[in-house]
């Protein structure tokens, strides 16, 4: 094989491999946050998504102002560290 059409083959690869990291959107954050919540709390999904919701309005109401990711990984880190 010509050595020219292996560093061109091998250019076509970066380069595609290149365009599809830069276009692939990063995972959703938040909701990787509630997928972790609803299973480290070991309810339904239904139960589990109504608790988060009633205990982030009760952190709103202690911590006012502040994100709902920073709510969110409030309390995924308080069941983290309870389940130790």
């Amino acid at each position: 094989m010509n050595p020219v059409h292996l560093l061109i083959g091998l250019g076509v690869m970066f380069a595609v491999a290149f365009v599809v990291g830069f276009v692939k959107q990063p995972p959703d954050q938040l909701a990787l946050l509630r997928e972790r919540y609803i299973v480290l709390s070991r309810q339904s999904r239904a139960q589990a998504l109504h608790d988060l919701e009633e205990r982030i309005d009760k952190l709103r109401v202690r911590f006012p102002g502040k994100s709902y990711r920073w709510y969110l990984d409030w309390l995924v880190t308080d069941l983290e560290r309870a389940k130790r």
